[in-house]
């Protein structure tokens, strides 16, 4: 769980939970500060919008762990979301080279505890096929039939959803391909004046397929105030 996220659940625990009521459409950032819930089947998720305009985000889903922060702001019945400057991980490929064995190899340099595993290759052949899958710790031969002629390489990270440009390859049967994966600020959402649309005090963000309901939460002295 990120260290967002954590921070926003253990204010969740601590506090009881309250749905504004009769949260108009054309609400002020006044109204809208605080910190909300979205927490539900197999997923954690906190948001917290501060009244200085600044927000923190978490999210834990499955393998996947994201956070964000930066500026929010009202646009009518949506709440916008624009993070901080991310820098976006990246594959870099470094080169492709004879190999001697008539074997067609991919050297994949990733950041340490990291396992090849996690990464797909899709090899895009002369005639116009694609193969590849799920690529193996125990080999880096990639698994192509005689006569086949690779000409690109796309390399997938499934859980983030992240996808290496088309790398075009010299169509050689027997080389060694090598590419860089660069973490670089994995897991830090690049929101861009993501919307969040207010439904009835609280917030609606469409993500990896799924409605997540931001429910408004206040702390306990509050409430009895």
């Amino acid at each position: 769980m990120t260290a967002a996220l954590a921070g926003l659940s253990l204010f969740a625990i601590a506090s009881p939970s309250v749905v504004v009521a009769g949260q108009t459409a054309l609400a002020s950032p006044s109204q809208l500060a605080g910190t909300y819930d979205g927490h539900q089947m197999e997923m954690a998720a906190g948001l917290e919008l501060r009244a200085d305009g600044r927000f923190d985000y978490g999210l834990s889903y499955g393998a996947l762990d994201e956070s964000a922060s930066g500026t929010w702001r009202v646009d009518g019945n949506m709440v916008l979301l624009t993070s901080d400057p991310v820098t976006a991980p990246a594959f870099v490929m470094l080169g492709q080279q004879p190999a001697s064995d008539g074997k067609t190899h991919l050297v994949l340099d990733l950041p340490q505890g990291w396992t090849r595993q996690y990464f797909d290759a899709e090899i895009g052949l002369a005639d116009g096929r694609f193969v590849g899958g799920q690529l193996s710790d125990d080999s880096d031969a990639l698994p192509l039939a005689p006569g086949d002629r690779p000409v690109s390489l796309r390399l997938t990270l499934g859980v983030y959803d992240l996808h290496s440009d088309a790398f075009r390859l010299d169509g050689s049967r027997a080389s060694r391909i090598h590419v860089r994966f660069e973490q670089n600020d994995l897991g830090k959402v690049a929101f861009a004046k993501t919307p969040l649309r207010i439904d009835n005090g609280s917030l609606l963000l469409e993500r990896y397929g799924r409605s997540i309901v931001f429910k408004r939460r206040v702390s306990a002295t509050s409430e009895a105030n």
